[in-house]
């Protein structure tokens, strides 16, 4: 089963807008809220997954805390079923020593706390199309890819696709080889090869990490958080 294409859009905009949903029980459909609220941006070191909540896997930094976004046009913008954000999301600078390696995002409903989470992804991804992966030589081809060794690539399943067996969504593999548009991956820099353990297929998306050290002000620009709903 699917959604049908106006239904996805007026469901982005009455999340990211508060915009009414019209003609769901009456004419006046699902009514925006009283007061439109914020939307809050959290970093993580890990997929939260789709059973966590926005503290699973949060990264935690002198300085960090959660940024809220209007639920308006000025926050966020929303067409042809994709949404980001509209802004630039500045996070705090982060002031005690260490290091912390951010991989993902989350797009929750609390400042704080185990709230739930609407929508998750890798930092700064790039798609990179459709894929097709095959168990009996752990390859994964990827029509058109741009990526190269040692760059970073996640995996989502499409409407109606399984991953490929042993291949976990949203986490970070590490591009081992390429030969055209057939990779193979592991999950550690110049490591083995992964071992695909069945035929799968999905949507491949190149992904960035950000290492946050003392000083550092982790930052998105306008449009890096893309969400489709499908």
């Amino acid at each position: 089963m699917s959604k049908g294409n106006t239904f996805e859009n007026e469901l982005l905009l009455h999340i990211f807008n508060n915009a009414a949903i019209t003609l769901i029980g009456d004419a006046a459909g699902l009514l925006p809220s009283a007061g439109a609220g914020s939307l809050y941006i959290a970093l993580h070191t890990a997929e939260p997954g789709e059973a966590g909540d926005q503290t699973t896997s949060e990264i935690a930094y002198t300085g960090y805390a959660r940024v809220g976004v209007a639920r308006s046009g000025a926050g966020w913008t929303v067409a042809t079923n994709t949404v980001t954000n509209a802004a630039a999301v500045t996070f705090g600078q982060r002031t005690d020593i260490g290091t912390a390696v951010a991989t993902h995002w989350s797009v929750g409903v609390a400042a704080a706390g185990a709230s739930k989470i609407l929508y998750s992804g890798p930092l700064g991804t790039v798609v990179q199309g459709p894929f097709t992966a095959l168990a009996v030589d752990n390859t994964i081809r990827i029509p058109g890819h741009s990526l190269a060794v040692d760059e970073r690539v996640a995996f989502y399943p499409a409407f109606g696709s399984a991953l490929p067996g042993s291949v976990v969504e949203g986490t970070l593999y590490w591009v081992k080889t390429v030969v055209g548009d057939v990779i193979t991956i592991s999950t550690t820099q110049g490591g083995l090869e992964f071992d695909i353990t069945s035929d799968g297929d999905g949507v491949a998306y190149e992904a960035r990490t950000l290492s946050i050290t003392q000083f550092i002000t982790p930052s998105f620009a306008a449009g890096d958080i893309d969400i489709t709903e499908d």
